[in-house]
């Protein structure tokens, strides 16, 4: 769920470069084998590169897509494979909390290769370029919180109710009463933690801005790599608790959701994670 906490370019971003695995059949293959297009293309969003400066981004951007292709994507496919044979019946807490981890590892694997081109093109932007991507940055994290200001909590609940709901039928094909009403329970978890969210990803900008500072010294690709770790993995000291305290309340909704699954739902949940590891096998054998 942390992608929902995310602003809407930063999402887009991210949904590319590590999320579109939730894409299926010849589209998730064509978008996979056209990141080298995409990931560039979301993050002129952020900064305007110079013809040097994209050749650099575009070559260190394809070395390490083929690293992920051959190092992360069978990561992938063992879980998803794994999953798939636990789902035959109902998941416990631990199951659940263990995927949770498992995928999120699979993450930051994927944004530590990232963090390798990032860094060489990042190093390559001048003052101007930096205040303005951190600019960029800062204004659509401020534009999700004053859109969010002007509701109400039932009107915030409801929104990602709604959404939740469509995530979910994509991967259920139906959803019980029950189930709905389970996903209101989340949804409010998920509005409560809304301040917390924010903090966090303020934190994480003046963490980056700090970084962006000393970029000029030794180190710097690593100290990104660790930054953008810690976002995937959602840590930060000061609301660790918090947010851990989140990540199990959702883990326990998941877990009814699970259990509460009929016949038919488990089947189409199985038949989207069997399309999806089909097609990271051709990925990797490609």
């Amino acid at each position: 769920m942390l992608l929902r906490t995310i602003p809407q370019k930063l999402a887009r971003l991210f949904a590319f470069s590590i999320f579109l695995l939730l894409l299926v059949g010849c589209a998730m293959r064509l978008a996979y084998n056209t990141l080298d297009f995409w990931i560039p293309y979301y993050l002129s969003d952020f900064v305007s590169l110079d013809s040097r400066q994209e050749l650099i981004f575009d070559n260190e951007l394809r070395k390490a897509l083929t690293v992920h292709r051959r190092q992360e994507l069978p990561k992938l496919h063992r879980a998803l494979d794994d999953l798939q044979q636990d789902m035959n019946k109902p998941l416990s807490f631990t199951q659940v909390k263990d995927y949770h981890y498992r995928f999120t590892a699979v993450g930051e694997g994927s944004v530590a290769l990232l963090a390798k081109p990032l860094a060489a093109m990042l190093l390559q932007l001048d003052d101007s370029q930096i205040n303005r991507l951190n600019n960029t940055i800062n204004n659509e994290i401020e534009d999700r919180r004053q859109k969010r200001a002007i509701l109400t909590t039932k009107q915030k609940v409801k929104k990602r109710t709604e959404s939740l709901e469509d995530m979910s039928l994509f991967w259920l094909g139906s959803l019980s009463p029950k189930q709905k009403k389970l996903l209101k329970e989340m949804a409010g978890y998920q509005v409560e933690m809304e301040s917390v969210f924010f903090f966090f990803w303020h934190d994480f900008l003046d963490d980056w801005k700090v970084l962006m500072e000393e970029r000029a010294q030794p180190g710097f690709e690593a100290k990104l790599s660790q930054l953008l770790q810690r976002m995937v993995r959602f840590e930060n000291e000061e609301v660790q608790t918090e947010l851990n305290f989140y990540l199990n309340r959702r883990f326990d909704v998941l877990r009814r959701i699970n259990n509460s699954m009929h016949n038919d739902q488990r089947q189409h949940f199985e038949n989207k994670i069997m399309d999806i590891r089909k097609n990271i096998a051709v990925l990797i054998n490609q």
